[in-house]
């Protein structure tokens, strides 16, 4: 063992995990397909239905199910869930696809940007709806055109944690997948670890430029995630 404390640079990891040869690129492509489908779906659906929600008053029956359900889903350890998915996406044709992948991500985030969401709905006065009502406008106007462009902070947040989410899933994406080209990152990186040798090198090496872009979107929209954490803290 080298006691010195010469650390030579060296790219050789990198290079490595970059190679033609390797999965890494496709993987990192898969996890990047999967995120940004995931987080437009989740900003989608959760901005509808935490405009529904907060403005609409849908029927208590319509409600309080969906609510429970929202609020039951993230106590349910997901391992429990993994078989019924498996046969699910099985029976779909998604099993080993990105698209499958994007609807179990966006299964497990949903709740949280929906009632995220609802909660920066219901921080507009109610009386700028009703303007633009009394104007003439239609309810998907007055959602489009008055409420939607005042919760871009709510958006951004929400996309954010999203983002993150999804870029570090592995549970799913080990069972969903047959690993290689068809995996996401994380999977890819666990791969690394085979029965009678660990490239901790090449670990290292995938580990930071999975981190990478985490890293840089949580220090450019750092004001957005205080702002979805705060969100509904102060009333009055």
């Amino acid at each position: 063992m080298n006691r010195s404390w010469d650390f030579p640079f060296w790219i050789g990891n990198f290079t490595e995990v970059l190679s033609p040869e390797s999965s890494f690129i496709a993987q990192i492509g898969n996890s990047l397909v999967i995120t940004a489908g995931t987080v437009l779906l989740c900003l989608i659906l959760g901005a509808l239905s935490g405009y529904a929600l907060s403005r609409l008053s849908p029927s208590k029956w319509l409600t309080i199910p969906a609510l429970v359900l929202a609020a039951f889903l993230p106590l349910v350890p997901p391992m429990t869930l993994v078989p019924g998915l498996y046969l699910t996406m099985g029976s779909l044709g998604l099993l080993g696809s990105n698209l499958g992948l994007i609807f179990i991500n966006t299964l497990f985030n949903l709740p949280f940007a929906v009632l995220l969401l609802r909660s920066f709905f219901s921080q507009i006065p109610e009386e700028l709806r009703e303007a633009a009502l009394v104007d003439g406008a239609s309810e998907a106007r007055a959602f489009f055109s008055v409420a939607l462009p005042l919760v871009r902070p709510g958006l951004a947040s929400v996309g954010i944690y999203v983002a993150i989410m999804a870029w570090n899933e592995f549970l799913f994406g080990l069972t969903m997948t047959s690993g290689g080209p068809s995996a996401p990152l994380t999977v890819g990186i666990a791969s690394l670890v085979q029965p009678f040798d660990v490239t901790w090198g090449e670990m290292a090496a995938a580990g930071t430029i999975a981190a990478v872009p985490i890293v840089v979107l949580a220090i450019v929209a750092n004001r957005y995630i205080v702002t979805g954490m705060t969100a509904g803290a102060v009333k009055g």
